[in-house]
C-alpha cells in the first residue's frame, strides 16, 4: 500500500522540495532537543512509531514537535517492502517540520547507495510494484539491464539521476550539529581531512546524475567510506577509540553517532564519545525500538518504547 498523499512522483508531476535538491550551504545550528534514530529499513509502521516516540508527530503524521530536530542516520530503504511509503513519509515530514518550526535531517546510508548504483540486493520480498507509477522513469536506461524486468521501476526511481535519487540529493552523507557528528557508518581521519562539505557535495552531484559515483562512497561493507565502515560500530577497541579521537579533533567535535551495525541496545564506547544506535527496529530484524535524545548539546539519554 502506498501513501495516498502526498505522492511526490506520480502522474507526471514532480513536486520539488522548497530547498531544492542541493544540500544547504548554511551549517545546522545547535538545538535544544535532538532525537536521533537509526536504520528504518523500509518499515513504515516502525517509521511512524519512531517519529511518534520522539514526540515529532501524531497518529495522523502531522508535525507536533515544535522546534524539535530529528536526525535519521540512513538506511531508510532496503530489507523490508515499504520503500516508497517510507520515502514519501520522510519527504513529507521534512516539509511539515519546516513549516512547524522544526527540522528533520535524513542521512544517506549504504542502502541508499545500493539504490543509486542500480543494485537491488538486500531488499524486501516485493517493494518493486510501488514504483511503477512514478513519473519520469527512464526504463530504457542501459543500467537497468542488469535487473529482472519486474524490478526495473524501483531501479529507475532510485538510480543516480532518477526521480527519487534527485530528491535524495538534498540529504547529507555526514552532518555536524554543534559538538556532534552524525553519520551512518563513521568518519575515519582520512575522510575527516577530506571534509564533510566536499563529501556531501560529491554525493549530491552523483545522486542528481551529474557525475560518476564518487570515491567517497565506493567500496562495500567494511571499507573505510562513511556509509560502509564498521570500525566504530563493531568490536570497538582502544585502537578504534584512538582513531575516533583523531577524527573528532579534525572535525572539531566531541562525539560521533553512528548506525549501520545492529546491536540489542544502543551502545556507548570511547568514554561516551561514540554512540551506536542501530538496534534493528525494523521488522526485517525484529529488534527493540530505541532512540537517542540530546539536550542542549550536552545530555544524552536513550528513549525506549
Amino acid at each position: 500500500m502506498k501513501l495516498s498523499a502526498p505522492n511526490y512522483l506520480l502522474f507526471g508531476v514532480i513536486l520539488m522540495l522548497p530547498l531544492g535538491c542541493q544540500p544547504s550551504d548554511e551549517p545546522p545550528v545547535a538545538a535544544h532537543r535532538i532525537v536521533v534514530m537509526g536504520d528504518l529499513h523500509a518499515d513504515i509502521g516502525v517509521t511512524r512509531k519512531a517519529f511518534q516516540l520522539a514526540g515529532a508527530t501524531d497518529k495522523n503524521d502531522d508535525w507536533t514537535g515544535g522546534s524539535l530536530v530529528i536526525v535519521q542516520l540512513g538506511d531508510f530503504i532496503g530489507r523490508s517492502d515499504d520503500d516508497r511509503q517510507v520515502l514519501d513519509f520522510l519527504l513529507d515530514i521534512r516539509q511539515k517540520a519546516r513549516a512547524g518550526g522544526g527540522t528533520v535531517h535524513v542521512l544517506i546510508g549504504n542502502h541508499e547507495i545500493f539504490g543509486a548504483r542500480v543494485d537491488n540486493q538486500a531488499v524486501g520480498r516485493n517493494p518493486f510494484s510501488d514504483f511503477e507509477d512514478v513519473a519520469g522513469l527512464n526504463l530504457e536506461d542501459p543500467r537497468l539491464g542488469r535487473l529482472p524486468e519486474y524490478q526495473r521501476a524501483r531501479g529507475a526511481a532510485l538510480m543516480s539521476g532518477g526521480p527519487y535519487a534527485k530528491l535524495l540529493a538534498d540529504f547529507p552523507a555526514v552532518l555536524k550539529i554543534g559538538k556532534t557528528v552524525f553519520v551512518h557508518g563513521g568518519v575515519v581521519p582520512r575522510w575527516a581531512e577530506y571534509g564533510i562539505d566536499k563529501i556531501n557535495a560529491e554525493v549530491s552531484q552523483w545522486l542528481l546524475g551529474n557525475t560518476r559515483e564518487p570515491n567517497s562512497v565506493r567500496g562495500v561493507d567494511n571499507g573505510d567510506r562513511v556509509m560502509w565502515t564498521r570500525q566504530f560500530s563493531y568490536n570497538v577497541d582502544p585502537y578504534d577509540c584512538s582513531v575516533l579521537d583523531e577524527s573528532l579533533r579534525i572535525l572539531g567535535a566531541e562525539r560521533m553517532i553512528v548506525a549501520h551495525t545492529v546491536h540489542p541496545e544502543i551502545t556507548v564506547n570511547c568514554d561516551s564519545k561514540l554512540w551506536g544506535i542501530d538496534v534493528g527496529m525494523s521488522r526485517a530484524y525484529g529488534g527493540k525500538m530505541q532512540l537517542l535524545e540530546i539536550i542542549d548539546d550536552e545530555v544524552l539519554s536513550v528513549i525506549r518504547l
